[in-house]
């Protein structure tokens, strides 16, 4: 009797720790579910919302691309308004090099090239093979200029987009971007349009904000009206409750519920379109794998009851599987093709990048290896400086990418201060240093080329050497080099110096991906040959257009191993500009704002303003005899730190570097009329030169600027 009491004590302690074992696990994965269901909320939501911030920059980027394409061709229109023939061109080159465009046109007002029936109205459009098709579409009965994108352009003299609506060409929905022509008075003589596929906008919210199987988007205009939607029938009437505010422009999430179903609705602005954008997310979806983790506990706590050990490899297989399965659906997401247009959109495209100026051209170009990569270029310009850099990330792929965008941003962010390269590329390295927890590293070459005198200051952190491009032919940039940033916190970058070439000196910089490209046979393209594509003279869109051609060549039936950028940097010397004018002091009115135009500091503008408007009054007054009129000629140029300005005319010879200097400390009352000018235009120049040469007085005054 004691020994069985004493059996069913053991059994009973037994038990009770089994039940204590199996308690204390059911509380581990009670308190393991409950943080589980946190992360996995917040993952799903942080997953919504950079889906739809995705989707919003698809959207956003080609509407912008758009109103970029047409705001930058108008001027071929305005320029071309003497020439009608020209308008069908114009019309087709915009569409050639923006596939994003459906259709394009130009309807000019009625009487216009005397056309008192029909409108003028040129027209390209995109058949569904591609195909461009060009016509007038002025000889049709539709009347386009009850379209409210000529309304608003030729009417109200506004640019901007419409509602969506039905294409007269081929019944599919639109929206038009149109802005007014005017002619040289002024005068709107035509409203210049694009159209935009609400299809090609389906697809691409489509594509940015999927992020389940039953979520959906939609689009709401400045009015409240669905636009686009990627359900196959209408918005849910339970939708209207966020409308307000994404009427509003306001950012949030909302929970919605519709035919028995609890979603969370994300909503954010478009752009500056008055539009708003919101994706809607089925809860079931976003919490499906948190369900199947729950009922899989579920089955381990009761399988805990009866055998505990098996219960515990039970879990530890079933959490390996959940991290497996989540590092599967990472790497997914991570090669989404939404990742390479948003990476695209970070480096700049627009060339040339300053038409304005005659001193700098430049050309780039990024070809990377997978959907996103980590190389990187970036230029712009800031107080007649050209601040430019080049870039590689250690590595391939989103983690690649994602460093890309925040070195572009931090030296973006830096430059702006004008501490030089070395004082940028140190606050990039500290900066990257701190979050660097993956041991990642980037290589980067940053220069800051003075383009009023040529001198180029430059950083080397671990970069592949650029090429200086001069009348000697190609020759590698010698240097010191520092490390790769993210290395080593606290590193002390150091700066050279240099100076461009005059006369079209190019430097051209590169990533690792343009010497180590390999053919089939795991061969280098090389330094060598690259030096050897330098030779042929071009600009930097023909240097690295040929680049390319080399590459791809080299390369036939070998698969890109890394990422291929190429910059290319040609300075022309200094800025100019001449006047041709009459003897009429009224058009002298032009000259501060020509001067403005070369961009030189306030006090040095200021100094070549008065003394080229004392000079050329001087030139206007006197050269001729009234009422007679003559010539009066200006060139003012910038070159190598010197400004010289020439004022010619041909009326009597007259030297005024002759007068004698007045005597101020003579009262003003007492002196003669006259010679101030002169006297001022020397002072403020450092030299000034009269000659008179095939009957012209010519005079040259130089000064030596900063």
């Amino acid at each position: 009797m004691k020994e069985l009491w004493g059996k069913r004590k053991a059994s009973a302690r037994g038990l009770g720790i089994i039940f204590l074992a199996a308690a204390l696990l059911e509380t581990i994965s009670a308190v393991q579910f409950f943080y589980s269901k946190k992360s996995i909320q917040d993952e799903a939501r942080n997953m919504a919302t950079i889906r739809l911030e995705n989707a919003n920059r698809l959207v956003e980027s080609s509407m912008s691309a758009m109103e970029t394409a047409v705001n930058n061709v108008s001027h071929f229109v305005t320029g071309s308004l003497e020439r009608p023939s020209d308008m069908i061109g114009i019309t087709k080159d915009l569409m050639e090099i923006n596939p994003i465009v459906k259709e394009t046109g130009i309807l000019f007002v009625r009487g216009y090239y005397g056309r008192q029936g029909v409108p003028f109205h040129p027209h390209t459009h995109r058949e569904k093979d591609g195909k461009l098709v060009s016509l007038d579409l002025g000889a049709e009965d539709f009347d386009f200029s009850k379209r409210h994108w000529f309304i608003n352009a030729v009417e109200m003299g506004e640019s901007g987009w419409t509602d969506p609506y039905i294409s007269h060409t081929d019944g599919e929905m639109i929206c038009t971007y149109s802005i007014p022509i005017r002619d040289s008075s002024g005068v709107i003589v035509a409203a210049f349009y694009a159209d935009l596929s609400m299809e090609r906008l389906r697809r691409l919210v489509e594509e940015g904000a999927a992020a389940y199987g039953n979520s959906f988007s939609f689009i709401l205009n400045k009015f409240g009206k669905p636009i686009v939607q990627t359900r196959g029938d209408s918005v849910p009437q339970e939708m209207e409750s966020v409308f307000g505010d994404m009427v509003s422009q306001k950012k949030g999430e909302s929970r919605v519920s519709y035919r028995d179903t609890s979603s969370m609705a994300f909503y954010a602005p478009i752009g500056e379109h008055g539009w708003s954008m919101a994706i809607v997310c089925p809860e079931k979806d976003m919490f499906d794998n948190l369900n199947r983790l729950t009922t899989l506990l579920s089955l381990l706590g009761l399988l805990g009851l009866f055998l505990l050990g098996f219960i515990m490899y039970r879990f530890a297989k079933g959490y390996s599987k959940l991290r497996d399965v989540e590092r599967s659906r990472e790497k997914i997401e991570n090669e989404l093709y939404i990742a390479h247009e948003i990476q695209m959109g970070m480096v700049p495209k627009t060339f040339p990048p300053f038409p304005d100026r005659d001193d700098i051209d430049l050309y780039a170009s990024l070809t990377a290896a997978k959907e996103v990569g980590g190389d990187l270029y970036d230029y712009f310009i800031s107080k007649n400086k050209l601040w430019f850099c080049i870039g590689d990330v250690s590595g391939k792929g989103v983690p690649s990418s994602l460093v890309m965008s925040v070195t572009r941003s931090l030296f973006r962010a830096e430059a702006m201060h004008e501490s030089g390269p070395a004082g940028v590329m140190r606050s990039i390295n500290e900066t990257f240093s701190d979050m660097n927890e993956q041991n990642m590293f980037v290589t980067m070459f940053i220069g800051e080329l003075d383009l009023r005198t040529g001198k180029l200051d430059f950083c080397n952190a671990g970069h592949n050497p650029p090429v200086i491009i001069g009348k000697e032919g190609p020759r590698m940039l010698r240097m010191e080099t520092n490390l790769p940033l993210g290395l080593i916190a606290g590193y002390d970058f150091k700066a050279e110096k240099t100076e461009m070439p005059s006369l079209g000196g190019t430097i051209f910089l590169y990533t690792d991906g343009l010497t180590e490209a390999e053919d089939i046979d795991k061969n280098l393209f090389g330094e060598e040959r690259m030096i050897e594509v330098l030779r042929k003279e071009g600009s930097p869109k023909e240097i690295i257009t040929n680049m390319h051609e080399a590459v791809d060549s080299f390369t036939t039936g070998a698969k890109q191993s890394d990422d291929l950028t190429m910059l290319a940097i040609t300075y022309k010397g200094g800025r100019s500009f001449q006047l041709e004018m009459k003897n009429d002091i009224n058009e002298l009115e032009a000259i501060p704002d020509k001067i403005d135009s070369l961009g030189l500091d306030s006090k040095t503008a200021m100094d070549l303003n008065l003394a080229l408007e004392e000079a050329a009054t001087n030139s206007v007054m006197y050269a001729y005899d009234a009422p007679e009129e003559g010539p009066v000629s200006i060139s003012v140029s910038v070159k190598d730190g010197i400004a010289t300005m020439v004022i010619k005319d041909n009326g009597k010879p007259f030297d005024p570097t002759l007068r004698e200097d007045p005597d101020l400390d003579v009262p003003g009352e007492e002196r003669p009329i006259g010679g101030l000018g002169i006297f001022l235009v020397k002072k403020l120049m450092d030299n000034v030169v009269y000659e008179r040469k095939d009957g012209k007085n010519i005079l040259t005054m130089t000064k030596k600027i900063q």
